[in-house]
């Protein structure tokens, strides 16, 4: 069974949103990076092993899907799964809903790539990794307005 990882909860601040009191779409992106950390922490991919490792998280692909605009005072949260993982790469989304109705506001769906820092190209994820990574896999539990087509 597929397992989402809650990985960002908060509210709209003042300082996050125009002067139509709705949400800039860069706080959006912001939310979806620190949504990303998050997921990546889940299954041990933390700063402090890819430096250890000389690794980084290189995104290839990012889509964006904004449902609904958010405004201020409003709670949201980010859950997030992979749609599907591969030697060298893997697919994740990430659904932002309102904290308060479940309403589904906006999803962000990322390809990235394990990458060597000392060489700049990709490398295979190890077989460890991939196997956290499929422990969150939830492709058949995304919703269809949550996958780009």
């Amino acid at each position: 069974m597929s397992e989402w990882v809650n990985t960002f909860k908060g509210a709209v601040l003042a300082s996050e949103y125009d002067g139509a009191t709705h949400m800039n779409s860069r706080m959006y992106v912001s939310r979806f990076d620190q949504a990303t950390w998050g997921l990546l922490h889940a299954i041990g991919l933390t700063p402090a092993t890819m430096k250890q490792q000389a690794l980084r998280v290189a995104t290839v692909r990012q889509n964006y899907q904004y449902l609904r605009e958010l405004r201020g005072g409003e709670l949201v949260q980010i859950r997030s799964g992979f749609l599907a993982v591969g030697e060298k790469y893997f697919r994740f989304l990430h659904q932002m809903t309102d904290a308060e109705s479940g309403a589904l506001l906006a999803t962000a769906d990322f390809v990235a790539v394990l990458a060597s820092l000392e060489r700049n190209e990709s490398v295979p994820l190890p077989p460890t990794l991939q196997e956290k990574a499929r422990r969150h896999q939830v492709g058949g539990d995304a919703p269809p307005a949550a996958l780009p087509s």
